[in-house]
């Protein structure tokens, strides 16, 4: 290491943590969804559900409501992975100090959109990922490299 050279070991830790967080995301909602054909509970509790709101829902039935939540479960499914690989990508350049500021930048926006398409429930992996993003942008900004 040269004289001068900024570590990012911080940042790719929490990087880390967010990763692993994502992963317990996407293996919880995988096994949620195998389970909702088969749960009868869950199926008592949509048509409960159905008949206390009444017509308020335009007739949607029992069987629509339970295809909404599961294409919901997917959806989060997807963005945790692809968070998840964007996080990796990010630790590479990271730890290649390949633009990092750019990655910084990019790691925050990455926190804030995967919290918010996760529905909130990838909010300790968005947070590590925004944390991750500022340390970096601040580590990179003391060191002097006012350019990317």
């Amino acid at each position: 290491m040269r004289t001068g050279e900024v570590k990012y070991n911080i940042s790719i830790l929490f990087i880390i943590i967010a990763i692993l967080s994502f992963g317990l995301l996407t293996m919880n909602s995988y096994s949620m969804l195998g389970d909702l054909d088969s749960d009868e509970g869950f199926r008592e509790e949509v048509e409960d559900r159905l008949q206390s709101t009444g017509d308020e829902l335009g007739g949607v039935t029992q069987e629509e409501q339970i295809e909404i939540f599961s294409n919901s479960v997917i959806f989060v499914i997807i963005v945790a992975i692809v968070s998840s690989l964007l996080g990796i990508a990010a630790a590479v350049f990271l730890g290649k100090r390949i633009r990092v500021k750019l990655v910084g930048i990019l790691l925050i926006i990455l926190g804030v959109l995967s919290t918010i398409l996760t529905l909130g429930l990838g909010v300790i992996g968005g947070i590590g990922y925004l944390i991750a993003g500022v340390i970096t942008v601040v580590k990179h900004r003391k060191a002097g490299n006012g350019i990317m």
